[in-house]
């Protein structure tokens, strides 16, 4: 990444640029749709992020954390498209919805069988919006605790916090298949 962005900077790379995007548009999108619930408008927001860091380009030096910038940027942009569009005041994060979130565990997943995975998307759905958000950016995308916080506007402790609440409930959630297929 860090050279993409280098060639980004410096050499007006706009082939980096693109490979840059295609990394992290996926991502950036499912988080924007949580709050837009609208594809297209998740999608503008995404490309409205990325155009203006394309505008300024040459300050990419300046930004300590490129991906939780990316994140934060798309949430303002999302919440920017929300207030223009109704009187939306605060982003209330119990009340997003996330979209399904694929459960990606490398290559042990390739071994579960088709009906744990349905029971283990099931469970992921079934939890608490905030739970859903705060594991699919730290399970599914990567993010530390601390970028988390960052992007919600949320202490580490509370991200922490929702994240042992979304561990215990899947848990709780799939125990009784866990139990019946190890039989």
């Amino acid at each position: 990444m860090k050279e993409l962005l280098y060639r980004i900077q410096f050499h007006d790379d706009q082939l980096a640029f693109k490979a840059f995007y295609q990394q992290q548009m996926f991502p950036l999108y499912q988080f924007a749709l949580a709050f837009l619930k609208q594809h297209q408008q998740a999608e503008e927001a995404v490309n409205d992020v990325f155009v203006k860091l394309w505008q300024r380009r040459h300050t990419l030096q300046e930004i300590d954390n490129i991906k939780v910038y990316l994140y934060v940027a798309v949430k303002h942009t999302a919440l920017n498209q929300l207030r223009s569009a109704t009187t939306f005041e605060e982003a209330d994060l119990d009340n997003v919805q996330v979209p399904q979130v694929r459960f990606c565990a490398g290559a042990e997943q390739l071994l579960l069988t088709h009906e744990l995975r349905d029971a283990i998307a099931a469970a992921i759905r079934q939890l608490p919006p905030k739970c859903r958000m705060i594991f699919k950016l730290i399970k599914e995308d990567g993010l530390s605790y601390k970028e988390v916080a960052g992007i919600l506007n949320i202490s580490p402790k509370t991200v922490d916090a929702q994240l042992m609440i979304a561990m215990k409930k899947l848990s709780a959630s799939l125990q009784p298949f866990l139990q019946h297929t190890s039989v």
